[in-house]
C-alpha cells in the first residue's frame, strides 16, 4: 500500500510540477511560503523576485524594425516569425529584403527571362521548373543511339578564299564562294577587252594624226590578220580586229 502511495503523484497548483503523494503538503506548503504565479505569464517566480521578473520579461519594448510594441519575452518570437520588415531572401535572385516589399519584387524578378541551356528558348524565372517538366531537348528516348565520334565540330579551309568553316557548313559556303569566284572570272576578260579597245583606239588616233599628212590612197598592213588595206579604212578594221583577236 505504502510503494502505491510513492508512485501516485499530484501537480502542484504553485510550481506546476509533479510531486509525489507522500510529499506532497510539505512542498505545497513550502511553495506557497516563497513562490507565486506570475500573472502575465503563469509561471512560478519567487515573491521576492516578481517584480523583477515582471520589468524583465514583461516590459513594453519597440522592435527595431517595424517599431510596433511588444512584450520583452516575445520581442525574438516576434522578429523571427511576426515582423513584417524581417529580411526574406527572394526565391529568384537570393537578394535578402524585407518582407514587406518582398512581394512587389518577386513579380518584378521573377518576370525575368533566362535562355534554357537545352532547348534556346527564353523562359521567365517563374516558369523556369514547369520548364524544366515540358522542355522537348530534354526528353531521353527508350533506346537512346551511342554518341557518334564525329559528333565534335571539325573545322576545314576553303581552298578558294582560305576562309575556315564548319565541316556540315562548307557545302554550302562553296557554292556561294564558287558563284562569286566565276563572277570575278566573268569580270577579268571584259577588263582585258576594255584595256584593249583603249590602247587600239589610242593606236589609231596615232595613225590619223600621221596620215594626214600622207597620201590617203597609201596602203597598210593589218599587223593582227595581215590585210592589206587603206590607211583611211585600216584605221577602223584594226580596232575591230584586235577585239575579234582577244575574244579567241
Amino acid at each position: 500500500m505504502a510503494d502505491k502511495e510513492e508512485d501516485t503523484t499530484r501537480v502542484c497548483d504553485q510550481c506546476h510540477k509533479e510531486v509525489a503523494v507522500s510529499n506532497f503538503a510539505l512542498h505545497e506548503s513550502h511553495c506557497q511560503r516563497f513562490l507565486c504565479l506570475c500573472p502575465d505569464c503563469d509561471e512560478p517566480v519567487p515573491r521576492e523576485l516578481l517584480e523583477q521578473h515582471h520589468q524583465e520579461q514583461h516590459t513594453q519594448v519597440k522592435c527595431t524594425k517595424c517599431n510596433k510594441k511588444v512584450e520583452r519575452c516575445q520581442l525574438l518570437d516576434h522578429e523571427s516569425d511576426e515582423c513584417k520588415e524581417r529580411l526574406h531572401c527572394c526565391e529568384f535572385c537570393q537578394l535578402e529584403l524585407p518582407l514587406s516589399a518582398l512581394a512587389e519584387h518577386s513579380v518584378a524578378c521573377g518576370s525575368r527571362t533566362e535562355r534554357c541551356s537545352d532547348c534556346g528558348r527564353y523562359v521567365t524565372l517563374r516558369d523556369q521548373p514547369e520548364h524544366a517538366q515540358i522542355c522537348p531537348d530534354l526528353y531521353v528516348p527508350d533506346n537512346p543511339s551511342p554518341p557518334s565520334s564525329n559528333s565534335r565540330r571539325t573545322a576545314v579551309v576553303c581552298r578558294s578564299c582560305m576562309r575556315s568553316f564548319p565541316l556540315e557548313e562548307m557545302a554550302e559556303h562553296q557554292l556561294e564562294c564558287d558563284h562569286t569566284s566565276e563572277e570575278a572570272k566573268q569580270e577579268q576578260p571584259s577588263r582585258r577587252l576594255t584595256n584593249s579597245m583603249k590602247s587600239a583606239s589610242f593606236s589609231a588616233q596615232g595613225r590619223r594624226q600621221e596620215g594626214r599628212e600622207g597620201d590617203v590612197d597609201q596602203i597598210s598592213t593589218c599587223p593582227h590578220c595581215h590585210l592589206a588595206l587603206p590607211v583611211v579604212t585600216l584605221r577602223w578594221h584594226e580596232a575591230k580586229c584586235q577585239i575579234h583577236v582577244n575574244l579567241k
